[in-house]
């Protein structure tokens, strides 16, 4: 296996020591064109690697934490990380029109100017798709869970209405927060 450290000297793995405590103990972040096939990386943390062109075909990333890695290029086939769609559907209530999902106004950033705040109103934002960025530009909603932890604001319940589900980033290492490109304001949560 061939791994570089920042200064893109080539480092060997060591006997008896895992990739994972490897990666971790020697702080290595450019794993561009690694062959980590098969590697057993569950909850390493990969934040900001570089996995450009790496081979992670059976890869075990169930757990890992990919925020802010370039996964371009990177070969994840058969590889095991989150399925996102069914984390969706395993953590919101789907409705006859959607799916339930809550929003707070004003938490972390102003609202959008343009956006009505009102039960039936659509609010719309672009979305980032990159599924390693946890946050991004979009309209952030959450389960209600996460909200009643974090939120200090009003909580709205809303609804991605199904034709809208095609904009929806889940990312890779969601805690709750899902990103949106257009959600409908049901109604205030008292």
């Amino acid at each position: 296996m061939r791994i570089y450290d920042k200064y893109n000297k080539l480092m060997y793995l060591t006997e008896g020591l895992s990739i994972k405590d490897f990666l971790t103990f020697n702080k290595i972040k450019n794993l561009r064109n690694a062959d980590l096939r098969y590697a057993d990386l569950r909850y390493a943390d990969l934040r900001r690697a570089n996995l450009n062109d790496a081979d992670l075909r059976d890869a075990d990333l169930s757990g890992a934490n990919l925020g802010g890695a370039d996964l371009s290029g990177a070969n994840l086939s058969e590889g095991k990380i989150k399925d996102t769609g069914e984390w969706f559907k395993q953590n919101f209530e789907k409705s006859l029109n959607g799916y339930i999902v809550y929003k707070s106004f004003g938490e972390y950033a102003k609202p959008n100017p343009a956006w009505k705040i009102k039960p039936g109103q659509y609010i719309t934002e672009n979305v980032n798709h990159t599924k390693t960025q946890e946050c991004g530009c979009g309209v952030n909603v959450a389960t209600l869970e996460w909200c009643k932890k974090k939120c200090k604001n009003t909580i709205w319940k809303c609804v991605i209405e199904f034709e809208d589900l095609v904009e929806v980033c889940v990312p890779y290492n969601t805690d709750g927060k899902i990103r949106a490109g257009r959600v409908r304001i049901v109604e205030e949560l008292k």
